[in-house]
């Protein structure tokens, strides 16, 4: 049977970074692998930087949709597509604000379960967290709360305080929703550059949990990515209005910025979080900007990148 694994993460975490290393082992074992971009928006940035980076090592899918029914519809026609294809592990990562339950529900149903197993669940966390509204600490607890292994991006830039104030926050969340699970132990924390294959080995081994967890609905239109096209700024313009926004509190809570941005013929990838901006030169892309966030105001967002 073909091999199942979801890669969970908040906004921003990290998953991209982490399966770029995780395929790349994959691929090393000799693994027939795909990648499935499991997404809400119609323009997903992830997955045009994942076919870049693994090609030759994954096949790269996507999956859009916009209401709950349609996204798990969509899903399933694309595993059923994708069950012949001689596929050995395929990996999925979704939305940074997903239903893990979504997954399990998918995959235990007729005609998949004769085909797929799920292999692991993973959360990557970044290990810099910062203070969350409860909605968002649900959102986390509930993709922690299955995972076999939490991986801690970001660990390069982290202090040990940092370090253990998301660990703490991270179970004090699963605690509010009755999980008595205790994560710590379950942690991996390294830099990226320190993994090595007896790592990789343990994670694809490390499978999932299941256990006691509150389950919360939260409104479809809290959590919202905003879509932005042909934004024509120069570089060091959109750098400074992305500040703005993620410092404009009256527009919501901004959660990512990412998107591509072409300057004197060359392009480049805008990736932002509240405390940490990167721009990349990549190949030719779209002109988009995505904006991620909580009970966002779409105009007076707009307002900065018109």
């Amino acid at each position: 049977m073909i091999q199942v694994d979801l890669i969970t993460g908040f906004l921003g975490s990290g998953k991209t970074t982490f399966i770029k290393k995780y395929v790349d082992y994959l691929h090393r074992q000799h693994l027939h692998v795909a990648v499935i971009e499991n997404d809400y928006g119609a323009i997903n940035v992830d997955r045009m930087l994942l076919s870049e980076a693994l090609e030759g090592k994954a096949d790269v899918e996507m999956v859009i949709g916009g209401d709950k029914d349609c996204r798990i519809r969509r899903f399933k026609t694309k595993l059923i597509a994708m069950g012949m294809q001689g596929y050995d592990r395929v990996i999925v990562e979704p939305s940074g604000i997903y239903d893990v339950d979504e997954f399990f529900d998918v995959l235990h149903e007729a005609p998949l379960d004769q085909w797929y197993e799920i292999g692991n669940v993973i959360a990557v966390v970044n290990s810099k967290l910062e203070d969350l509204s409860p909605q968002a600490d649900y959102v986390l607890a509930s993709e922690a709360v299955y995972a076999g292994k939490v991986i801690l991006s970001r660990v390069d830039e982290a202090t040990e305080e940092d370090i253990q104030h998301t660990l703490n926050h991270l179970q004090m969340a699963l605690k509010a929703h009755h999980s008595q699970r205790d994560i710590k132990k379950d942690v991996i924390k390294k830099r990226w550059d320190a993994y090595r294959d007896a790592d990789f080995e343990e994670i694809m081994h490390s499978g999932y949990q299941l256990g006691i967890f509150y389950k919360q609905f939260i409104d479809d239109n809290y959590f919202r990515s905003l879509f932005f096209l042909n934004i024509h700024f120069s570089l060091a313009t959109l750098q400074e209005r992305i500040k703005q926004i993620f410092n404009d509190h009256e527009l919501g809570r901004v959660m990512r910025i990412k998107g591509f941005v072409c300057e004197n013929q060359q392009w480049y990838e805008v990736n932002a979080t509240a405390d940490d901006l990167s721009v990349e030169a990549i190949h030719d892309r779209q002109e988009v900007i995505i904006v991620i966030g909580e009970q966002l105001d779409e105009e007076r967002i707009h307002h900065y990148l018109k």
